[in-house]
């Protein structure tokens, strides 16, 4: 079914081919696994949910957060299995099962999310350069002078970092679906945004009018469908509408009416993820083949090794970092008792040093008369 996709791929860089073969993206269609395993997960996603919302009375936000949650799960899980039997499409390898896939997508999630937090550190990271620039634009005289130039200069690199970082991490995506690590994800990514970041984004464009013309007709028949079915069921059923509006008319109607307003949100829900799925087959077949296109040729491994050097030759920077710290305390730590000691040795010198004081002696409050102490002393034994 996909071998000739992955056989007629053609030499990386912008051509009329190049631009042709991803029309064959719209048979992202007739993958039904990656199909079933998407609806499924935004059919449990959606449902249960749904349910959870519902019993936002009971539960109270703790419903809502976790329905947010599972929601986030299972469409991730969706994604992830979809895009991974769309990758095998493209490669032209036999597809794996859907179980499998629907484990690895699960598997998938929390790499996504270490890359989605390394590229919004680098981002961080860039628009504090860009804030100290623009700081030292407010030394007077001088200031206004370098704000001609930061100002120009932090409006692109502000916007490459942007549209980069972005591209970045949609094209990490069919490489976390291949299996890739981590860091080999961030190579292959950061080499492609290098070398060739014109052409990905040419083609990932061609691929987005792609899906808005997919789009178009598929909404557009499920539009024509609502309108004739809402007008009937909002005299028959009394269901008119997903607007609040209509939930909370048909709620003060009755335990029934309340019923049938959830009945059709969660319908409702049902079919836009259905036709929110056929779109997404037609983007992850279409980015799967860019990814394909944009990486022949690269040298990745080189890539990668330059990227560990660098991870590696900061974790050692950082490490003589706490270790000079570590230094600097311990020696502050030792100068301190020193100093210490030495006051205290000064102290004690000085003190044996100088003659003790004479003592004060006072004379006895009471002393006995002088006959008292002669007859005493006659009566003292020899």
């Amino acid at each position: 079914m996909s071998s000739d996709i992955a056989s007629e791929a053609a030499p990386a860089g912008l051509s009329g081919h190049a631009f042709s073969s991803l029309f064959q993206a719209v048979t992202g269609l007739r993958n039904r696994h990656a199909l079933v395993a998407m609806l499924g997960c935004m059919f449990v996603g959606v449902i249960v949910g749904g349910l959870l919302v519902a019993m936002t009375g009971t539960l109270g936000m703790f419903a809502g957060l976790l329905a947010t949650l599972v929601w986030i799960v299972a469409i991730g899980t969706g994604v992830n299995a979809a895009g991974l039997l769309q990758m095998d499409h493209a490669r032209g390898i036999s597809p794996r099962s859907i179980a499998d896939a629907l484990v690895y997508g699960l598997m998938c999630i929390p790499k996504l999310i270490a890359l989605g937090l390394i590229f919004l550190a680098v981002e961080i990271a860039v628009f504090i350069v860009i804030a100290v620039l623009l700081f030292v634009c407010k030394i007077p005289f001088l200031g206004p002078l370098l704000f001609v130039v930061v100002f120009p200069l932090s409006v692109v690199v502000a916007g490459v970092t942007i549209v980069g970082l972005f591209l970045c991490m949609v094209l990490s995506l069919p490489a976390i679906w291949q299996g890739a690590s981590i860091t080999r994800a961030l190579a292959q990514t950061f080499a492609i945004v290098r070398s060739r970041l014109l052409e990905a984004v040419l083609l990932a464009i061609f691929v987005g009018f792609l899906c808005f013309a997919v789009a178009t007709i598929i909404f557009g028949v499920l539009g024509f469908g609502l309108v004739p079915t809402l007008a009937m069921s909002m005299s028959i059923v009394g269901f008119g509408g997903f607007g609040m509006e209509s939930m909370m008319a048909m709620s003060q109607g009755g335990a029934g009416g309340a019923g049938h307003a959830i009945a059709g949100a969660i319908g409702g829900a049902l079919l836009w993820a259905v036709a929110a799925s056929l779109v997404g087959q037609v983007y992850l077949l279409g980015l799967s083949l860019v990814y394909l296109r944009v990486t022949e040729g690269l040298d990745l491994t080189a890539s990668e090794a330059a990227l560990r050097a660098t991870f590696d030759d900061a974790r050692r920077r950082t490490a003589e970092l706490g270790e000079k710290a570590r230094q600097a305390t311990h020696r502050e730590g030792s100068g301190a008792s020193a100093a210490k000691g030495a006051a205290v040795g000064g102290a004690m010198a000085s003190g044996a040093g100088v003659a003790a004081a004479p003592v004060h002696a006072p004379a006895p409050a009471y002393s006995p008369p002088p006959e008292f102490r002669t007859t005493t002393a006659a009566f003292r034994p020899g």
